[in-house]
């Protein structure tokens, strides 16, 4: 048997390996156990928020490694109950969450803990910052939108402490923005972050080490439903939007799935979902749509861009 240790190539072709069986392992759709109120797919990996209001659970659906699951309570020391707010996962396989920790005396405090893969959870109190999304830029600064200090809506609340701390002022349209339930943050690549508004028909694109803003509207359906879901691949941006938008489709609405190519294009024509599915992600050729209920998460196949 021979005893030599493997040299870095080596380790390097493995980790290869073991990264295209975990993604192979994903290749299909996911079933999801039980109900589940959110589902996030990042970085080849499905993120859901299962359990209930007063003990929830992230469970990390990770392909031939399993599901990891996660209880943010136990991070929140001192903590009655835990709600998870929001939540996302780094590259490293990290998962972030933004908590409301309920304080049996005092203030109820909001936390953005962290849950790394290997090692132990930590979490940081984020005082006046009332943040609502959680995104992340890289894997050291994590950016949140909502009500702040300064006036602000966007906040970093991790990273190099030599760079800006927060952009967006809630000014003119901006000023209820903080209040809207059907906000969207993500990160398309490093050193970016876009905000869509639905309610506004509007997508701001923030450069993050100068604040430069850069508006576009949002052309129709986006701005006629409240169920609408969204997933940023790369420069592209995808949407699951109701099919039919006239008054009185209600629950028999189904939703498609859409990309922005000047107006709202059907990206995958043969396929529809009902009312309640939201777009978890999109990577590599391929979007991931949560079917609340079927409860999984299928894969539908992008067309080229």
């Amino acid at each position: 048997m021979s005893t030599a240790v493997p040299g870095p190539a080596t380790v390097s072709v493995v980790k290869v390996l073991c990264a295209l069986a975990a993604l192979t392992a994903l290749a299909a759709d996911i079933p999801l156990p039980g109900p589940v109120s959110a589902v996030k797919w990042q970085h080849g990996r499905a993120v859901a928020l299962a359990g209930t209001m007063d003990a929830p659970v992230l469970l990390v659906f990770q392909g031939t490694a399993g599901t990891r699951k996660i209880e943010p309570g136990r991070a929140a020391a001192g903590a009655r109950r835990v709600e998870v707010i929001d939540f996302t996962a780094d590259r490293e396989g990290t998962v972030q969450a933004l908590l409301l920790a309920v304080i049996p005396v005092g203030r109820d405090r909001r936390l953005l803990c962290r849950f790394p893969e290997h090692g132990e959870a930590s979490c940081d109190d984020l005082g006046e910052r009332r943040c609502r999304l959680l995104a992340m830029d890289d894997a050291d600064a994590a950016w949140c939108f909502g009500e702040g200090p300064a006036g602000m809506l966007l906040h970093r609340l991790t990273g190099p402490s030599g760079k800006p701390r927060f952009w967006l002022p809630a000014e003119g349209s901006l000023r209820h923005a903080a209040a809207s339930r059907r906000a969207w943050l993500e990160t398309p690549e490093p050193g970016r972050i876009l905000l869509i508004l639905p309610e506004l028909s509007l997508a701001a694109v923030v450069n993050l080490d100068n604040g430069e803003t850069q508006w576009n509207r949002l052309p129709a359906p986006a701005g006629l439903s409240g169920l609408e879901s969204f997933a940023v691949h790369g420069d592209r941006l995808l949407a699951l939007l109701p099919l039919d938008t006239a008054a009185g489709a209600g629950l028999k609405q189904r939703y498609g799935l859409f990309e922005l190519r000047g107006a709202w294009r059907r990206a995958a024509p043969e396929r529809d979902w009902p009312r309640g599915a939201r777009l978890a992600g999109a990577e590599g050729e391929a979007a991931w749509i949560w079917n609340r209920l079927e409860r999984r998460l299928e894969r539908v196949a992008l067309p080229p861009p």
